[in-house]
């Protein structure tokens, strides 16, 4: 089954009259065992920096960028998952917190319809087993109304996020990198390249005008700037898991 929204299998909008009895749990994070690298908000950017490499990657829809953390070295490899499919960052980025939830527009109008992933696993159909979105009567319960909540907050971010990631097109900071992977023990033929992605040219950051720098330090971008640098050497530690997880695998 192809994804949506990378995680997501079959999204539907949420209403009191289909999902009257729906409760959800979430265990784990299993459906992110796919997924080797996260969207981020420009505001998450400090916080993942500390454990991930933070990059930058164009879009599809309509090539401008967007920042990622990296949770692994190929497709659909997450090495941040426990034997028990949880996560194990100290800090778990908005874009799986709002799992199996999403805001969802048809791009004509700035109104937003509350949708799910209706094939999320941790679905009680029958309000069972954890917490219910609607009251019988047909109301949001306050579960349902911190969701709306969060889901408010994470597209007013998104929308600052994509001011910062344009300032860095318009001053042509970013330029494309790739990675050489050498592996110990000549795990996976020696190593292999990551490429397709972006990073901040320290030469062009160093070359812009005062004027630029005041502009990027008072908005919080030279933050954000130094934070992603700063992370790019997290790749060694990602590299060692890597080979960990692929020797132990192999054992």
């Amino acid at each position: 089954m192809s994804k949506q929204l990378l995680i997501y299998n079959n999204i539907q909008p949420v209403s009191s009259e289909a999902h009257r009895d729906w409760s959800i749990h979430i265990d784990n994070h299993a459906f992110t065992r796919e997924l080797n690298s996260v969207p981020l908000l420009a505001t998450e950017i400090a916080s993942v920096a500390r454990e991930l490499p933070v990059i930058f990657a164009k879009t599809q829809d309509d090539g401008g960028y967007v920042p990622l953390g990296v949770m692994g070295l190929k497709k659909g490899q997450n090495l941040f998952l426990d034997d028990k499919e949880r996560l194990t960052l100290r800090y778990v980025p908005g874009f799986i917190r709002r799992y199996p939830f999403a805001f969802a527009n048809d791009g004509k109008s700035e109104n937003f319809t509350l949708c799910i992933d209706d094939q999320f696993e941790g679905w009680s159909k029958d309000g069972t087993e954890g917490k219910r979105l609607f009251t019988e009567s047909g109301e949001q319960t306050e579960e349902l109304k911190g969701v709306m909540e969060f889901l408010k907050d994470y597209q007013y971010r998104a929308e600052l996020t994509n001011v910062f990631c344009k300032k860095l097109a318009e001053l042509e900071l970013l330029e494309p990198m790739e990675a050489n992977i050498k592996l110990k023990d000549g795990q996976e033929g020696g190593g292999f390249n990551l490429t397709g992605f972006y990073v901040v040219n320290r030469d062009k950051l160093k070359a812009l005008k005062d004027e630029e720098v005041l502009d990027l330090f008072k908005k919080d971008g030279l933050e954000l700037i130094f934070s992603h640098l700063q992370s790019l050497q997290n790749l060694n530690g990602l590299v060692n898991k890597y080979a960990e997880q692929t020797k132990s695998q192999a054992a």
